[in-house]
């Protein structure tokens, strides 16, 4: 039998890495010697400090715009899936609407939603949500859709309607489901977050980067936005890959 390598544990392995990444900057810094990439430490730095004033302030807007943003696009995209999984009616006249448009990087549509409802919380709410909602609606329809005929027709034999099959098989299918689609929105959603609060916007990371800290080129400042954004979007990600392992603590691990 082939035993297979031995592998670092995660966190042993993403200590090395991170170590690496700070020795690659601090070196690339000292040769360069250029105002724009400050060395590692002043970066730290500078990342307390604004987290003790205004960098906190904006962190946490962006935190609640991505969490609310999510919500209400996970509300939205999981039940029309699932009910499209079910009613093939309701799936010939959804679906091929949500999958044409499902490629189409939503960010072109920061125009038009601004347009509409204007600068500030509620365009980049609508943007995020709308995000979210593709995302949520594709991965799940998909899982639900590969439920073995079979799976169906003896839930049938048993006498469950269409309720039930909601209920008892849909549903619990589609958490999994759910959850990885949430994993692979959350970079997606604080891209495009960052976009959108540079633009007509007084709070959140993407302003604090992009117009109170670039336009003075202040790169410490700047980077320590950026520190902040990857420290948010690493939270997100690792919160959601929790609950993940939590629901699907029954799968043997791989």
């Amino acid at each position: 039998m082939t035993r297979r390598p031995a592998r670092l544990p995660p966190r042993v392995a993403l200590l090395i890495d991170l170590v690496l990444l700070v020795l690659v900057w601090h070196v690339s810094s000292v040769l360069l010697d250029r105002s724009f990439l400050p060395p590692p430490l002043k970066v730290v730095r500078a990342f307390v400090t604004e987290l003790q004033g205004p960098l906190l302030l904006h962190t946490w807007a962006s935190l609640k715009r991505i969490l609310l943003g999510v919500a209400a696009g996970t509300l939205v995209g999981a039940p029309l899936a699932v009910l499209a999984a079910e009613y093939r009616l309701l799936d010939s006249f959804l679906s091929p609407f949500m999958y044409f448009f499902y490629p189409t990087p939503k960010i072109v549509f920061l125009p038009v939603i601004v347009f509409l409802l204007g600068l500030g919380d509620p365009s980049i709410l609508f943007l995020i949500s709308l995000i979210v909602l593709f995302q949520v609606f594709v991965i799940v329809r998909d899982a639900v859709a590969r439920v073995p005929q079979a799976t169906l027709d003896s839930v049938a034999s048993l006498g469950a309607t269409g309720r039930h099959r909601l209920r008892y098989v849909y549903v619990p299918l589609s958490a999994g489901a759910v959850l990885t689609a949430l994993k692979v929105s959350i970079s997606t959603s604080i891209a495009v977050l960052f976009i959108a609060e540079s633009i007509g916007n007084n709070v959140g990371l993407g302003y604090y980067i992009m117009v109170e800290q670039w336009n003075r080129f202040a790169y410490e400042k700047v980077y320590a936005g950026v520190l902040a954004i990857a420290l948010l979007g690493s939270f997100l990600f690792q919160a959601v890959n929790a609950v993940d392992s939590f629901v699907n603590r029954w799968q043997d691990p791989a």
